[in-house]
Order: structure tokens, then C-alpha cells, then sequence
């Protein structure tokens, strides 16, 4: 039984019960909680109570069993809303019916009567690409703080870091040098280059034996700065009912990592200063001075240079940060380390999501090192995890691949359908048209045009947001 699955929440919203008890049966069969809803006006009532991880959701209902209009309705409604992954079924496998729900936010189909294991296996990589889509989110919009203490899931963390091209390799050298100092490091890097890793892979070679402690300074709102740094007594404010350690107590003989320093205010740069300074701080409404006995560490993506210049950043402070300086090459900058890196995420996500790793086509590989990597080995990771779940074949495509944007475009190809100078998805929309086109709209044989399945298929009409009709 998958561990991950007993977690997760299924509603059916079927009005046939027997139909309902099988799907129970099947799922519960493999772990996964699940609840039942006759019509989508109990589904509406339980999503309101129920913290729902996956909707199976029949389109056509009693009132209506052909047009999937009760379905549809449902659909839109729950587009207003933070919904989570809903998968549509019928009796009645129209195209333009199936086209309709996935265009409006229908994640994939599957039609009555089904394969029990086609079902399954949808349902789980349904339920792992939400997940991937929750923690991206997590990334992007990190709250306040993320605490990491070195135990052994740190430390597979930060040796699964792979020093493979030849500026890695220089990077690694330096941060062993420096990682049996106390010296204030800033590290610098576009988002997504792996700062937080390098951090705590600079305090798990130190001589350091407190917490590894990571704070995202964007994320911190200028009144619950003090408070989230150096600590509260309780009743220092109308919220704090007890007393609370800061960042720089729990990270005591540890390391503090602070990520994305440049967006601090004025306000908050001075009072981090007076700390570094003095290196002694005292909790909100307390009157007990202590020591901050932790090596810094910083990070931004920031032109420091310019803050500097229009004074948006003190430079007593940045003279502070920056005792060492160390630069994380991007990934465009390492083209050597794009398949090493891609193939270990296979790897890694795989094992995560019990499936079999499959390899790199060779068309694959030569779109991933084609590619910019606007969000570095973090967007990386992302979208071999994606292409894990989503690959239908004995290998992973360049079709499995989704890219933001492509900096070269395919050669030899003229006349109207000439796509130079024309990005991945561009060119991906203006084949499936001409293959839709081709087969007067018939999507499994346009699936066999382009060598992918008619699931492929539609999941490709829903993100063009296209229509058979």
C-alpha cells in the first residue's frame, strides 16, 4: 500500500450507487480515504467541510444523462474557487464533451466501464502532480520560515548536489575552504541556482554543531521582523501568547541563513545591523540582553551594485554581509551538468512516486540543453518530475517536456508551416492544429500523427485552451 496514498481524500460525485460502491472498493483497495456525493449540490456542500485531495466527478446525472451539462456547470463553478484535481467520467466517450471538461480545468477522463488499473494509476499521478504543484507554490511564495536541522535528511540533501561541470567544481573548492571559518558568506545567484543547498552545505562541513536555520526576508512583513529574528516574551504584543525563541537564538552556535536580504526596508536593515554589530539582541518586551553566537550567511539575486548607488541598501551593512563572495553559476552557464542533473532527478522523483525510471530520448536531451532554464535546477527538478508522472512511453520525450521558453528553434522546415524562430509551445499548438486538421478532427488518429496517446492529446487541447468543434 503506497504510504503517501492512506493521506490523500477522494470524493465520487456519481448518482449511481453502485457505481460509486466500485470506485470505493477499488480505492479504498489501495489506501485512499474517500467520500461519496449523489450530485454536484452535495459535492458543492462536502468541499466545504472536507480538505478534498482529488474529485472523480460523472458528468452526466439523472436530470440530464447526454449533454455532461450538470458536470460542466460544476466545473465552472469550481473554477472560481482553489480547487483541487478533479478527473471526469461518462458512459458517453464524446469528444467534444471530454474536450469541454478538460477546458474548463477537468485534469484528465476516463470512461464507464473502466480499467481498475488505468484508474488507479491516473488517480496517483493526479494526486503526485498536485503535490508537485503545492510544493512549487511553497517555493514561490514561501511563508516566513523554513527550518532544517542536520540530521540525515539534511545531509542527503546537501550530497545530492552534483559537482559535475567544471565551475561547480571551482565553487565546491571554495566553499570547503571557507566552511572551516566563521566568516559571513553572500552568496550570489538567480533564483532557482540552489543557495539554500549551498548554505547548509557550507554549515554540514563546518565545525559548527547547533541548527542549520533558513529565513526567506521577503517573507517577513516589517512589523513581525524583530519579533521573528530576535524572539517575543509573551504579552510583548496583542498576539503573542507566549514566549517565543527568534531565528537568531534557534540558530545558537549554528548558522543562520538569510535568503533574499535586498528586500529588506530601511527600518529592517538598521536593526540587523545594530545585531551584527553588537552581535547581542533582546527578544520584543523582553529586557535580557544574549549573544548571537551564529555564522551568517546571505543570499539575493539582487543588483547590490545598484541598490548601492540609489541608496536602497546600506553599505555598511552590505560590507557586513559580504565577506566572502561567492557566486552560484546559473544553470545555462553549465551546460555539462543539464543531463547529469535531469537524469538524477529521474532518479530521485521516481523513487518518490514508486514508478520505474525511464531514460532521456535523444530528442529530449537536445531540447533540455537547447533550453535557457529561466528558473535554473529548481525548474529542473520540477519538470522532470512532471515528465516521471506524465511519460506513456518506454522513454521520456520531448513531447513529455514543458518548457516556459525555447531559445533555438527547429531547422529545415519551410513553406506555411514554417515554425523558425517559434517557441516550443507555439510550435507544439500549430502541429496539433495541423493534425487535427489532417484527421478532420479525429483525435485518436491525430494522436497517432504525432506519436502520443488520445489522453495526451486532450490534456494538449486544454492547455491551448482549443476545441474539436
Amino acid at each position: 500500500m503506497d504510504s503517501h496514498a492512506s493521506k490523500s481524500e477522494i470524493l465520487i460525485v456519481e448518482d449511481r450507487a453502485d457505481i460509486r460502491l466500485s470506485l470505493r472498493f477499488l480505492l479504498c483497495n489501495h489506501g485512499y480515504d474517500v467520500f461519496e456525493a449523489e450530485n454536484p449540490i452535495a459535492a458543492s456542500s462536502l468541499l466545504e467541510t472536507k480538505d478534498i485531495d482529488l474529485i472523480l466527478l460523472d458528468m452526466n446525472f439523472e436530470f440530464d444523462t447526454t449533454s455532461g451539462e450538470e458536470g460542466l456547470a460544476f466545473l465552472r463553478a469550481q473554477q472560481k474557487k482553489s480547487f483541487p484535481p478533479i478527473l471526469a467520467m461518462t458512459a458517453w466517450s464524446s469528444v467534444s464533451l471530454a474536450v469541454e471538461a478538460m477546458q474548463l480545468g477537468a485534469k484528465d477522463f476516463f470512461a464507464k466501464p473502466w480499467d481498475n488499473h488505468a484508474v488507479v494509476m491516473m488517480v496517483k499521478k493526479h494526486l503526485a502532480l498536485a503535490q508537485i504543484d503545492r510544493q512549487e507554490t511553497i517555493t514561490q511564495n514561501e511563508s516566513l520560515v523554513q527550518r532544517s536541522k542536520r540530521d540525515s535528511s539534511s545531509d542527503k540533501n546537501t550530497k545530492s548536489i552534483l559537482w559535475h561541470s567544471p565551475q561547480m567544481q571551482k565553487l565546491k573548492a571554495q566553499l570547503e575552504r571557507v566552511a572551516k571559518t566563521d566568516a559571513t558568506i553572500f552568496l550570489r545567484g538567480e533564483n532557482g541556482t540552489g543557495k539554500s543547498c549551498i548554505a547548509e552545505y557550507v554549515h554540514n562541513y563546518s565545525e559548527r554543531n547547533g541548527e542549520f536555520v533558513s529565513v526567506n526576508m521577503g517573507a517577513i512583513p516589517e512589523s513581525l521582523f524583530e519579533s521573528e529574528l530576535f524572539g517575543h516574551k509573551k504579552g510583548a504584543f496583542t498576539d503573542a501568547k507566549q514566549d517565543r525563541a527568534g531565528r537568531f537564538e534557534l540558530a545558537n552556535n549554528g548558522t543562520l541563513f538569510l535568503d533574499e536580504v535586498a528586500t529588506m526596508g530601511p527600518n529592517q536593515q538598521a536593526k540587523l545591523l545594530r545585531v551584527l554589530e553588537s552581535k547581542q539582541f533582546e527578544r520584543v518586551g523582553g529586557t535580557h540582553t544574549q549573544q548571537a553566537s551564529c555564522r551568517i550567511i546571505t543570499a539575493s539575486n539582487a543588483d547590490l551594485e545598484a541598490m548601492l548607488e540609489s541608496g536602497d541598501f546600506r553599505a555598511d551593512l552590505y560590507f557586513r554581509l559580504n565577506t566572502i563572495e561567492l557566486t552560484i553559476p546559473p544553470l545555462s552557464a553549465r551546460t555539462e551538468d543539464i543531463i547529469v542533473l535531469a537524469e538524477h532527478f529521474i532518479e530521485l522523483h521516481a523513487k518518490q512516486y514508486q514508478v520505474n525510471p525511464l531514460p532521456l530520448s535523444k530528442l529530449a536531451e537536445n531540447a533540455l540543453l537547447d533550453y535557457s532554464w529561466p528558473g535554473n535546477v529548481r525548474e529542473l527538478s520540477h519538470m522532470m518530475a512532471r515528465a516521471v508522472l506524465m511519460a506513456e512511453g518506454d522513454c521520456i520525450g520531448e513531447q513529455d517536456l514543458e518548457f516556459k521558453v525555447l531559445n533555438n528553434s527547429p531547422k529545415n522546415v519551410s513553406s506555411e508551416d514554417d515554425i523558425t524562430l517559434m517557441t516550443l509551445e507555439d510550435a507544439e499548438k500549430k502541429l496539433l492544429k495541423m493534425a487535427l486538421a489532417q484527421t478532420q478532427n479525429n483525435v485518436e488518429q491525430a494522436g497517432e500523427l504525432l506519436g502520443i496517446s488520445k489522453s495526451a492529446i486532450y490534456r494538449r487541447l486544454e492547455k491551448f485552451g482549443m476545441s474539436t468543434k
